[in-house]
């Protein structure tokens, strides 16, 4: 009765451990999604975040822009002076770097998040192929087990001598 609880244990136990590399890889490969997801949200967040930047920055150039004209305007500037339209040009100059530096940034943030979103859900789907494979080999391991335990003492089997004039527990 011994011999033959044996090779049933460990198809059994080969079963439950494929299942559960099964189900661990399915839990990988679902965190990663959920991270991936988040991510994205992110990656979302961001790009409206730059949108916003944008304008924000766009409307306070203008402003600048628009005070620098009053100014000159109440002080009686000639409105074609070189000068007056050189330190205009140059202050418009830096506004635009700065909105451009900024919304740059934001936007390649916003890339990496969904690069990351990419790398998440290759992971998890690797995870779960990985898992799968695992599996396989897992009860394919244990049903091999269970079959060289099956045929434990018999002739022929790799419990002991058959008379084949082999080593005794060896098979060849």
């Amino acid at each position: 009765m011994g011999s033959a609880a044996g090779p049933g244990a460990s198809i059994v136990g080969a079963g439950l451990s494929a299942y559960a590399n099964i189900e661990k890889a399915q839990g990988t490969q679902q965190a990663d999604e959920f991270q991936a997801a988040e991510l994205d949200r992110a990656a979302e967040y961001g790009r409206l975040k730059a949108t916003q930047t944008s304008g924000q920055m766009t409307q306070k150039l203008n402003q600048t822009l628009g005070n620098i004209d009053v100014i000159r305007a109440a002080a009686h500037d000639d409105p074609t002076s070189p000068t007056g339209a050189a330190y205009r040009d140059y202050q418009e100059q830096i506004g635009n770097t700065q909105k451009s530096i900024t919304v740059t940034n934001i936007l390649a943030q916003s890339q990496q998040q969904e690069a990351d979103a990419a790398y998440l859900r290759s992971a998890g789907n690797a995870a779960l192929l990985s898992g799968t494979i695992g599996a396989v080999g897992s009860f394919l391991g244990g049903a091999g087990s269970a079959a060289g335990q099956s045929s434990f003492g018999l002739p022929g089997g790799s419990g002991g001598s058959s008379g084949g004039g082999g080593k005794a527990g060896v098979d060849y």
